[in-house]
């Protein structure tokens, strides 16, 4: 499940790359897609909204504030360095999750995820990073995307093991769509005219990117652990890459391939137990 969700993050990032490229600013994609995405999820699971616990709200509010102060780092970084230092940079989650694990909930991760963590960094600095790298503000700001996204995976590990995992996502979108509703009031809400393909992105990052990848994520973590999880959402870099390459008309050089085939090999050794296992991750709930 997370693998797919994985497959199709990264087609979003092409979808909302067209939507910049044709006028509209951050916080309205950020509010377009998560308006979709709740309403889809609405209707598939319209009987479930009256069964939406008070820890279910709770839970999912803190998530939805999570998710949306990725989204706006990720979002105004962008603003103030360049994408090859804010993809490389908002997709360290891999190296940041064990280390939260550790420090919060004490689980002590395998050695395996030590050295999947540090293989998923070198691979995504191998397919982001250009000569152009630098640490500015926009590079700070991108890593404490990385870094608030951490803190909703390791968080999303607990409250799926307390709570309905659609539910949550309920919760979640919701927070995320009321939050850029404030956003894009803040900054302005004159749009660019909608035509047939930026209803078309709109509807794909929406029902598919949004939608369907945080269900997906929130029902497949209830099987694996935070480390893991952010190993194989990382992935979603690889899946970008191709699909630029391929509808996009972006380049990828050698180092591009080795970088995919390095994450990818940093997914299997998460996934194969290395040393003495310390698996804590079921004292959490």
């Amino acid at each position: 499940m997370l693998l797919i969700a994985a497959m199709i993050g990264g087609g979003g990032f092409i979808a909302v790359k067209y939507l910049l490229d044709w006028g509209y600013n951050p916080y309205q994609v950020m509010l377009g897609r998560f308006f979709v995405a709740m309403v889809c999820l609405s209707l598939v699971y319209h009987k479930k909204l009256r069964q939406i616990t008070k820890k279910e709200w709770k839970m999912g509010g803190i998530l939805g504030v999570l998710l949306a102060a990725t989204f706006i780092l990720l979002t105004v970084g962008l603003q103030y360095t360049t994408p090859s230092v804010n993809a490389f940079l908002c997709n360290t989650q891999a190296a940041i999750v064990p280390f939260i694990c550790w420090a919060f909930f004490r689980q002590r991760p395998m050695t395996s995820c030590f050295l999947a963590a540090f293989l998923t960094l070198f691979g995504v600095a191998l397919l982001s990073v250009t000569k152009d790298f630098r640490i500015d503000f926009g590079a700070i700001l991108s890593f404490g995307a990385a870094a608030v996204f951490s803190m909703q995976m390791v968080f999303m590990g607990k409250a799926v093991r307390e709570c309905d995992s659609v539910n949550i996502a309920l919760v979640e979108h919701f927070t995320v769509t009321i939050i850029s509703c404030f956003l894009v009031a803040a900054t302005g809400i004159h749009m660019p005219p909608l035509n047939g393909a930026a209803i078309v992105s709109f509807l794909f990052v929406g029902i598919f990117c949004t939608a369907v990848y945080f269900v997906l994520q929130s029902i497949g973590q209830q099987y694996t652990s935070a480390n893991k999880t952010a190993i194989i959402i990382t992935s979603e870099s690889i899946f970008a890459a191709m699909l630029s390459v391929l509808f996009y008309g972006e380049r990828m050089g050698w180092r591009g391939f080795l970088g995919c085939g390095i994450i990818f090999a940093a997914m299997l050794l998460a996934e194969k137990p290395i040393g003495k296992t310390v698996d804590t991750e079921e004292k959490i709930g």
